[in-house]
């Protein structure tokens, strides 16, 4: 007897305790605390903002106070029909009874055409998007990402805002050459001394610096199709005629000086130019004749390391999360 009234007692304890729980979530549902408000929006925003940038052919990773930016070059596929395609899979996705999602242009304006994803404006060529607050800006030419230009002026210039450079501590390169291959061997002394790789005059103006704001720690590590591998710092052969030209001993990089090294990597018909200097940049930038068949495709991985990890990436672009049920709504850049 005591067992089956225990038994109906504890079926009943357990009947109540659902029926409170299914209350209380519809409760929460309803009326949403801030928190789980919050919670949700949180976590909207960080897996939209990693797979926007995925959905763009690039991987934006910060951890602690370094930041790296692992870039495929030239697109390999349709910039804007990949973004506008991953914009509705987000819609689709989220988009339910109790949450909506739309995105926006850095100035406000609803984001219909992807063309127009990092850009200030949609009749821009340019596409970019900014580490802040330091105003450092990660660029393209236009959607093809046959260039790339890491920027960042000490004076305002050409539309690019005044950059603090003051927090940086190091870049660290490295290129992988996915269909062309060096004309010589690295890792054979003497075997470079052709203007194959070749720096130009200037190496000693732009590395080898003491001190200075913009003077940072570096390492440019570039691998071939096969395996091959040019790394600075690095000597390839003796110090003498073109030999200087591919050897590249300096540890450290002026980003701010005025004047420009360039390295040259050339493999007929094609040609790589990575450019470091210039105020302020670093550029990357194939080319190829306006005749004959060449490959110049490349993964870039850039890693940069400050003294601080109170930064972030902003991508010019911003996203509308909206709580349906509790009527609220909030809109900023995707980070």
């Amino acid at each position: 007897m005591k067992k089956g009234f225990f038994f109906t007692i504890s079926v009943i304890s357990l009947a109540v305790l659902m029926i409170l729980t299914l209350s209380l979530y519809q409760q929460i549902k309803l009326n949403p605390t801030p928190f789980l408000l919050a919670e949700k929006m949180t976590y909207s925003w960080e897996d939209v903002g990693e797979d926007l940038s995925s959905a763009a052919g690039v991987n934006v990773t910060k951890v602690g106070n370094s930041l790296e930016v692992i870039d495929e070059l030239p697109a390999s596929r349709n910039f804007s029909s990949t973004l506008a395609a991953y914009a509705s899979f987000v819609q689709r996705f989220y988009n339910s009874s109790d949450v909506s999602i739309a995105f926006y242009s850095s100035t406000g304006q609803p984001i219909t055409d992807f063309s127009c994803f990092g850009k200030k404006d949609c009749s821009d060529n340019e596409v970019n998007f900014h580490i802040l607050p330091f105003n450092i800006t990660y660029q393209y030419p236009d959607l093809n990402k046959k260039q790339l230009d890491v920027v960042c002026y000490k004076q305002a210039d050409n539309g690019f805002p005044a950059c603090d450079f003051s927090h940086a501590r190091a870049l660290n390169i490295s290129i992988n050459l996915t269909a062309m291959n060096f004309t010589c061997d690295p890792s054979v002394f003497n075997n470079c001394t052709t203007s194959s790789i070749e720096w130009n005059n200037d190496f000693d103006k732009v590395f080898g610096c003491t001190s200075g704001e913009g003077c940072i720690n570096y390492t440019l590590t570039i691998r071939d199709n096969n395996s091959k591998v040019y790394t600075c710092q690095g000597v390839y052969g003796s110090n003498s005629g073109n030999t200087r030209r591919v050897n590249c001993n300096a540890g450290t990089l002026n980003w701010l000086e005025n004047d420009e090294a360039v390295l040259s990597i050339k493999s007929s018909p094609c040609q790589i130019d990575l450019r470091f200097g210039k105020d302020g940049r670093f550029r990357v930038q194939s080319s190829a004749p306006a005749s004959g068949n060449c490959d110049v495709n490349m993964t870039t991985d850039s890693l940069f390391t400050f003294d601080t990890g109170d930064f972030w990436p902003d991508f010019s672009t911003e996203m509308l999360l909206q709580d349906n049920f509790a009527n609220y709504s909030v809109r900023t850049a995707i980070r």
